[in-house]
């Protein structure tokens, strides 16, 4: 079961319950809109793992529909929440930190840094890379792991789901020479899909 409700308790070092609770309430939202019941079964494919998991999620309220009444706004945020969830189940990791805009002297070109609180055990691009985000996680102790870019899609077919998973891995090329593995989301509301590719 990947339940929802668990973004708002804080598990994630880089998200706060607040914005986890609200990345549940736009995943609820999606959900509720694609006419998806509780216990919905999330189809899941891609290199990382195949299979269904049911969806639990908190009920969406009036108020919840009109917070989140930006449908691309809620497809974004709702796909960041399941994304998490399974970062933390299947790629094996938290997430750790939002990664900052693409610049010049800082290249990212993905949403999120992934990792765990492993530091004995780091090779030297993780090091490298948790050095470089040393003020951010410190005192906390976190290694930095991998990168995942994370996009939703409201309904889409496969066509529109492929397309949109080679435009996010190619958008992750200016920091694969960090050295670290990269992983593309795709969260399809209609169905639902989650596509996880890594690179």
């Amino acid at each position: 079961m990947l339940d929802l409700n668990n973004l708002a308790a804080g598990g994630n070092p880089g998200i706060t319950a607040e914005k986890g609770a609200g990345l549940a309430q736009a995943a609820a939202v999606c959900l509720e809109e694609q006419g998806h019941q509780q216990g919905t079964l999330l189809t899941i494919r891609g290199n990382v793992h195949n299979g269904d998991s049911p969806l639990s999620w908190p009920p969406a309220t009036p108020q919840t529909h009109r917070t989140w009444n930006d449908n691309d706004e809620a497809t974004e945020e709702g796909a960041a929440g399941i994304a998490t969830l399974l970062a933390n189940r299947d790629i094996g990791y938290l997430v750790i930190l939002r990664s900052r805009k693409s610049t010049p002297q800082e290249p990212t070109g993905f949403d999120y840094w992934l990792g765990d609180g492993d530091i004995g055990n780091m090779s030297d691009a993780e090091r490298l890379a948790t050095e470089s985000l040393a003020i951010m996680l410190a005192d906390d102790n976190l290694v930095a792991r991998s990168r995942m870019e994370v996009t939703g899609i409201r309904n889409g077919d496969d066509t529109t789901i492929r397309a949109r998973t080679r435009r996010k891995l190619r958008q992750m090329n200016p920091s694969d020479a960090m050295g670290l593995p990269g992983y593309a989301t795709v969260v399809e509301f209609g169905r639902p899909l989650a596509e996880i590719s890594r690179k």
